[in-house]
């Protein structure tokens, strides 16, 4: 991937690290820009979310997972008589 800062950068470790963060939120912002509106990320979890809850939330939208609607199978044999 270029990056369009200085032709001599071929990496984003060679940057300091505020600045490769800068750049990659950056790309991420440029990609979520290209899903539709209604499938895009909320703003504030974009900016201040937990990277685990920016996953799942596109697992959700992608893949139609909800994280909240989870099948749990249970063995009957497994469970103790108490």
């Amino acid at each position: 991937m270029q990056i369009p800062l200085d032709s001599k950068i071929k990496n984003l470790q060679d940057l300091p690290h505020s600045i490769s963060y800068v750049v990659r939120k950056r790309q991420q912002v440029d990609n979520f820009n290209e899903l539709p509106k209604d499938k895009r990320p909320p703003e504030k979890m974009i900016w201040d979310g937990a990277p685990e809850e920016l996953e799942d939330w596109i697992d959700n939208v992608v893949f139609g997972n909800s994280v909240g609607n989870i099948d749990l199978i249970i063995d009957e044999g497994d469970i103790e008589n108490g």
